[in-house]
């Protein structure tokens, strides 16, 4: 029979019981003077980085998005040169990445359709037709149809207003500067 039992405290030890003298049936390990367990030192710095396969395929897609190397570490919370440790073959094979992602969605459309999926069957012509549309341009020497053109800059009013006093010309146009005469 424990002594806290006696004094018909129940199977806990006194509040002052686990202060001062350090009962650990609470914690099941070693405590402080107040009563907290003792926390297990881990080393120091940050734990090092492990190359998984969800991060490589996030660096891949973000590669073949032709997102540059810097922003792609950011992403992952680590620094750039141990991106580059980590994700050598991934970024070796960043000119490919494009075409591999292509291909990769080529494969699963065609398997798709072999099930008999018609809305994958109709996306995969719908691909092969606009790659053999860009490659029959490219041989004739006509641009690509561009996709997702930048917009120009949209001016807003003042810029409006000027440019439209620059075309000015007739009754409303500016006289002329004075010539100088010698």
């Amino acid at each position: 029979m424990k002594v806290w039992e006696a004094v018909g405290s129940g199977t806990t030890p006194p509040l002052i019981w686990r202060v001062f003298f350090g009962v650990t049936e609470i914690s099941g390990g070693p405590v402080d003077l107040f009563g907290l367990p003792i926390l297990q030192e881990r080393g120091k710095g940050r734990p090092p980085h492990v190359w998984t396969a969800e991060n490589s395929n996030k660096v891949n897609l973000l590669l073949a998005c032709n997102v540059k190397p810097v922003e792609i570490a950011r992403v992952l919370g680590i620094t750039k040169p141990t991106f580059y440790k980590h994700y050598f073959n991934e970024i070796s094979r960043a000119g490919l990445a494009p075409l591999m992602l292509k291909a990769k969605q080529l494969a699963r459309l065609n398997a798709q359709a072999e099930a008999g999926n018609v809305a994958a069957e109709k996306a995969l012509a719908a691909m092969v037709h606009a790659e053999r549309l860009a490659q029959q341009a490219q041989t004739l020497g006509a641009p690509a149809p561009k996709r997702n053109e930048p917009r120009p800059a949209k001016l807003g009013k003042k810029e409006e207003a000027k440019a439209a006093a620059q075309g000015v010309d007739g009754m409303f146009a500016p006289p002329p500067p004075p010539s100088l005469v010698h």
